[in-house]
Parts: C-alpha cells; structure tokens; sequence
C-alpha cells in the first residue's frame, strides 16, 4: 500500500526519475518549452519552479546561486538560468511556468506543453 507516500513513482527508480528531471530542466531551460506527457509535466513543474525559486532567492550572489543548481544541471545551462532566466522574474512570486494540454496521440496518452512564462 502507498499510504502517506509524497512521490510519483512514474514506474521509475529514483535514479532515473532525476534523470528524467533533469533532461526536462534542461530542454526547458534550452528552448523556452517542452512536449511531454500531461503526467510528467504535472509532475515536473513543482520541482522546476522550486529551483527558480532557489535561484531568485542567492540574489545577486551568483557564486552561490551556482554553487546550489549546479549538481542538478550542467555548466552551461546553470548559466543559462541564473543569468538569462531568473532575473526575469525577480518581481513575480512564483507561476514561472505554464502548462497547455495538446491532446491524445497516437499512443492514447494526452500530451502537454510546459513553457516559461514572459
């Protein structure tokens, strides 16, 4: 029985979840949005705002934004994040995403698009 788990699962181990949030954090924050399953993007967006968060909230100080996003995400797109993404909401309390649903595909699975808000 599950009672009082907190997690989604998703039919994955621990490893692999991080895996999948991190390959999403990092095509999200590469392109400005990303295709995925309704169920993944619900999953995902709590955890993505969360680091935003966490970035917003080092300031100005770079080195320690850095320092608590990089042994999530690689060099360049940590950069990418406290540099180009978070002080663009730096007047905003949160809702730094949006999701849009697609619709069914081919595989009877409803698709979703998560974007960063402008």
């Amino acid at each position: 029985m599950r009672h009082l788990k907190s997690t989604k699962r998703m039919h994955r181990s621990e490893e692999d979840r991080k895996k999948l949030w991190i390959d999403l954090s990092t095509g999200l924050i590469k392109s400005g949005k990303i295709v995925t399953f309704t169920t993944r993007a619900k999953w995902f967006r709590p955890k993505f705002e969360r680091l935003v968060t966490l970035c917003k909230r080092a300031g100005s100080n770079t080195q320690l934004a850095f320092r608590k996003v990089r042994p999530f995400l690689k060099e360049d797109v940590a950069r990418k994040l406290i540099e180009e993404i978070t002080p663009k909401y730096t007047e905003r309390n949160g809702g730094y995403t949006a999701q849009y649903k697609l619709g069914i595909d081919f595989s009877d699975k409803d698709q979703s698009v998560v974007m960063l808000v402008d």
